[in-house]
């Protein structure tokens, strides 16, 4: 978005400038044909033969030739040319005016890049480690859930191992009087047997 705002600003002050020195150019060629025109104008005339008129006024009737005044400037031609000298300096102004601002206006626009590429380069930079830190929990999650299921499994083992002892144990506590009591009368019964050996010596 704000690539196409700038590139309308940069045509906007592409045409502003020229036209500004396409008018300036009109101008200064209008002034320049206008000032040799009334300078031809103001030029004195050339003096020419004897004027064989009298010079007077409305109650004189003359005692002289007439006299030829001095031709004055041309007041109006000279208003005209300031006009125009001004309406040069105007667009002279407009166009250095549009120049400020499109530098103006680059310049920020160069800076928004900057700083949105620097934004977009960080923006990656930190997408790209949390991919990376995600794909690290993920591996640790599968090995935490495959230990789980080995230590699941192994802790069955152990409860049917534990079960098996459990019921040896009990086997073994409830036939141990019995054993006991066996085992005292086998002791008994070699006693007895080695005291008749005994005496039959």
């Amino acid at each position: 978005r704000a690539s196409e705002i700038r590139e309308s600003e940069n045509a906007d002050f592409q045409q502003t400038v020229t036209d500004q020195r396409v008018t300036q150019m009109i101008l200064k060629k209008a002034h320049d044909r206008m000032s040799q025109v009334y300078a031809m104008i103001q030029e004195e005339p050339k003096a020419g033969a004897p004027h064989i008129q009298t010079s007077g006024n409305h109650t004189d009737p003359g005692n002289g030739p007439a006299r030829f005044t001095k031709y004055e400037e041309h007041a109006g031609g000279s208003r005209v040319l300031r006009m125009i000298e001004e309406v040069i300096a105007d667009s002279k102004k407009t166009e250095a005016d549009a120049i400020a601002a499109e530098q103006d206006a680059q310049s920020s626009y160069e800076n928004l890049m900057k700083e949105s590429n620097s934004a977009i380069t960080a923006y990656t930079k930190k997408v790209s480690n949390m991919k990376e830190s995600l794909a690290k929990n993920k591996e640790a999650h599968v090995e935490a859930k495959a230990d789980l299921q080995a230590n699941l499994k192994e802790l069955e083992e152990l409860h049917g191992a534990l079960g098996d002892l459990n019921q040896s144990c009990d086997y073994i506590m409830k036939n141990f009087d019995a054993r006991q009591a066996a085992r005292a009368a086998e002791i008994d019964a070699l006693n007895e047997a080695k005291a008749i050996l005994s005496g039959a010596k």
